[in-house]
């Protein structure tokens, strides 16, 4: 575990591929993420979860992002 990252920081990351990757796990794990907010540390128990499946959602939002830069998309941050 990274020791130097702040309390206060994202527990997800603040990069764009981890994002889209997060956002793919919350769409594709409705059900999960809807059982895990009951908890009282919801949004722990939810990036916990992503956790145990982020290099599957990693490699899965870059395939996308990659696929729509092939048909001359591309995916952004908004903010």
């Amino acid at each position: 575990m990274n020791s130097d990252k702040s309390k206060n920081a994202d527990p997800v990351g603040n990069d764009l591929v981890t994002k889209g990757a997060f956002a793919l796990y919350r769409a594709e794990n409705a059900h999960r993420v809807s059982e895990f907010k009951k908890s009282k540390n919801a949004e722990a128990a939810i990036a916990a979860d992503f956790d145990a499946y982020r290099t599957r959602y990693l490699r899965k939002f870059k395939d996308i992002s990659d696929s729509l830069s092939e048909q001359g998309l591309t995916v952004t941050h908004a903010v």
